[in-house]
């Protein structure tokens, strides 16, 4: 059985390991890279979820681009309202 983590009260497994995901951001950044070399493109995040995403895959892109951040929710508690809300 793999490691677990506990978040509150749930038990998670680990699926995908730390490094599993560092290498696929490393090959996503190079793909990045290589596609948009000689151009300026804005990524934009959508929070919460892409923080952290966003900080390690920037620290692996030698590309000119920018970064922003949009707050949305559809949720109230667990269950979706069905339209997007920009906060």
């Amino acid at each position: 059985m793999g490691h677990k983590v506990r978040l509150h009260d749930k038990e998670f497994e680990i699926f995908i390991t730390s490094e599993k995901i560092q290498a696929r951001i490393a090959e996503l950044a190079a793909q990045i890279n290589h596609d948009f070399a000689g151009k300026r493109p804005l990524f934009v995040g959508v929070l919460n979820g892409a923080f952290l995403f966003a900080a390690d895959l920037f620290k692996h892109l030698d590309i000119e681009c920018e970064i922003t951040f949009v707050k949305v929710s559809s949720y109230i508690g667990t269950s979706s309202t069905g339209k997007v809300k920009k906060l």
